[in-house]
């Protein structure tokens, strides 16, 4: 089984990332990777990820 995988980001990054997020302006892409990132460095699983945002593990 491969190694799990977590984003670390420090808090200068988070805070940014939880702005982009709250703000909601902008590219909906955008929006969804800053959240991915944040769910990632929070500790959740890619299951629990894709089950959030609502697309496939792969």
């Amino acid at each position: 089984m491969a190694e799990r995988v977590r984003v670390r980001i420090d808090d200068d990054e988070g805070n940014r990332l939880l702005r982009m997020v709250r703000r909601g302006s902008g590219s909906v892409i955008t929006w969804r990777r800053a959240q991915t990132v944040l769910w990632s460095a929070q500790g959740m699983t890619v299951q629990k990820i894709a089950e959030l945002a609502t697309v496939t593990e792969s």
